[in-house]
C-alpha cells in the first residue's frame, strides 16, 4: 500500500488523539527560524492589507465597525488554530500545504479550490502591490521621463532580488521584521494627521453613524478580508524553530495586526466621519510626515510581496520537483531562479497591460480570502478530524464563522462586480 492509501484509509480522529505521535511530529527544528520571525512575517503579511482603509470601512457600517473588527480577530486566530491541526491530523507526517489539506479532506475538487483561490491571492495580491508602488514612485518623483510602466518594472525588479536570492520563508522573514516596523510608522502617521485635523474647521461639525444596516454587509466583508493570512500560514509554521508555539504566535501577530486596526481606523474615523477616504492618507494633511507615510507604503509593499510570492514558488516548485534530492545543488538554484524569475515577469506584464485588474482582483480577493480564511478551515477541520467531540457551543461557533465567511465573500464579490461594470461603462462613453 502506498503512503498515499495509507493516509487516506487511515482513521483520522483515533490518530488525533495519539498525543505522542503529534508531539513528535512538532518537535523542536534547531535550523529553523525564531517564534519572533515567524511572528513579524505574519504581522507583514496581514497588517498590510487593509490597515489604511479601515477609517473608510467605519464610515460605510459606522462605529459598529469596531465591534466587527474584534470578532473578526476572534474567528481569525481560531480558524488559523484549526487549520494547523488540519496539517497533522493524520499523525503520520505533517502534510505539505494547504493544497494538501484540500485534497486530503476533499479530494481533486477540494485541491483545485484551494489552489485556485490560494493563488489568486498569493499572485493577486504582489500584482496590486506593483501597481501601487510604481504609482506612488511616479507621484514621487515627479519625473515625465519616466512612465507607470516603468516604475512598475523598477519595483518588479526590486521585489525579484529577495524572492530570487531566498528559498525559504526562513531567509525571507528578516525583511518581514522591517516590513512590520514599516507598518507600524505607517499608522503613527495616519494617527498623528487625524489628531491634527481635530482642530481643523473644515471637520469640525462630521457627522457618525452608530450603524447603518444597508452597508453592513459590505462592512463585514471589507474587515473580514484585513486578516487574510491563510496563505502564508503553513509555510510560516514549517520555518519555526518552535512549531508547538504556533496558537502564541498567531494569535499574538493577529492581535498585534487588531491594535494597529483600531489605532488607525478609531482616531480616523473621530476625525472625518463620513467624509473618511481609503486610503486615509488622502484625508491627512498634505505635508512631510504624509510623504513619510507614502514612503513607508511603497517599502511596506515591496517587502511584503517577496513573501507571498515565496509561499506560491515553493508550492510550484514542489509541483514540478526542484529539489536539491532531484536535480543538485546547482541545477536546483538555476532551475529555482528560472522560475521564480519568470513568476516576477508575469506579476509585472499583468499589472501593466490588464486593464480594471484592480476590480477584477478584488472580486478574487473577496471571494478567495474569506473563503480561505473562515470557511475552508472548519470544513477542512470537520472532515479530517471531525465535529463529534466538540461541545454544542464550538458547533454553534463554527457555524457563525462559516456563515459571517460565506456572507463576507458573497458581498464582497458583488461589490467587486459592480466596481467592474462601472469601470467598464466610463471607458465605453469617452
Amino acid at each position: 500500500m502506498s503512503n498515499t492509501e495509507k493516509i487516506e484509509t487511515y482513521d483520522a480522529q483515533s490518530v488525533h488523539s495519539d498525543s505522542e505521535s503529534l508531539v513528535d511530529l512538532r518537535a523542536e527544528r534547531p535550523e529553523q527560524g525564531s517564534n519572533f520571525l515567524a511572528y513579524a512575517n505574519v504581522v507583514c503579511v496581514v497588517a498590510g492589507t487593509g490597515t489604511l482603509g479601515l477609517p473608510y470601512a467605519l464610515r460605510l457600517g459606522g462605529w459598529i465597525g469596531v465591534g466587527i473588527l474584534v470578532l473578526s480577530l476572534i474567528m481569525s486566530v481560531y480558524t488559523a488554530i484549526m487549520l494547523m491541526k488540519c496539517l497533522y491530523y493524520n499523525g503520520k507526517y505533517r502534510l505539505s500545504s494547504y493544497q494538501e489539506i484540500g485534497r486530503h479532506a476533499f479530494g481533486t475538487p477540494g485541491l483545485i479550490a484551494v489552489w485556485f483561490f490560494h493563488s489568486s491571492i498569493v499572485l493577486g495580491a504582489p500584482i496590486m502591490y506593483l501597481i501601487l508602488s510604481g504609482t506612488e514612485m511616479k507621484g514621487l518623483v515627479n519625473n515625465d521621463a519616466i512612465n507607470l510602466k516603468a516604475w512598475i518594472w523598477i519595483c518588479a525588479a526590486i521585489v525579484a532580488v529577495p524572492f530570487v536570492t531566498m528559498k525559504t520563508l526562513k531567509e525571507v522573514a528578516v525583511m518581514s521584521v522591517f516590513g512590520a516596523l514599516a507598518t507600524v510608522v505607517l499608522v503613527i502617521v495616519a494617527v498623528r494627521g487625524s489628531i491634527i485635523d481635530l482642530s481643523n474647521p473644515m471637520y469640525e461639525n462630521v457627522h457618525h453613524d452608530n450603524v447603518v444596516l444597508a452597508n453592513l454587509p459590505t462592512t463585514v466583508a471589507s474587515i473580514s478580508i484585513c486578516f487574510g493570512g491563510n496563505v502564508v500560514y503553513m509555510h510560516v509554521e514549517e520555518a519555526m524553530r518552535y512549531p508547538k508555539s504556533w496558537n502564541r504566535v498567531v494569535a499574538a501577530a493577529l492581535g498585534t495586526c487588531s491594535i494597529l486596526y483600531l489605532a488607525t481606523a478609531i482616531p480616523g474615523y473621530i476625525t472625518y466621519g463620513v467624509e473618511a477616504e481609503s486610503p486615509i492618507l488622502t484625508n491627512l494633511p498634505n505635508d512631510a510626515f504624509t510623504k513619510v507615510g507614502i514612503i513607508v507604503i511603497i517599502i511596506h509593499v515591496i517587502l511584503a510581496a517577496p513573501i507571498l510570492l515565496t509561499s506560491f514558488a515553493l508550492e510550484f516548485e514542489r509541483l514540478i520537483d526542484v529539489t536539491v534530492a532531484r536535480r543538485g545543488v546547482f541545477m536546483e538554484r538555476v532551475y529555482r531562479s528560472i522560475v521564480r524569475l519568470a513568476v516576477v515577469a508575469f506579476c509585472g506584464g499583468i499589472a501593466c497591460t490588464v486593464p480594471y485588474f484592480g476590480e477584477f482582483l478584488s472580486l478574487l480577493g473577496a471571494l478567495g480570502n474569506c473563503t480561505l480564511i473562515f470557511v475552508l478551515p472548519i470544513m477542512c477541520y470537520f472532515k479530517l478530524i471531525g465535529w463529534r467531540h466538540l461541545k454544542w457551543y464550538e458547533l454553534v461557533w463554527c457555524a457563525i464563522i462559516v456563515v459571517i465567511g460565506l456572507i463576507s465573500a458573497v458581498i464582497g464579490s458583488i461589490d467587486a462586480i459592480k466596481a467592474l461594470k462601472h469601470s467598464f461603462e466610463n471607458d465605453a462613453n469617452k
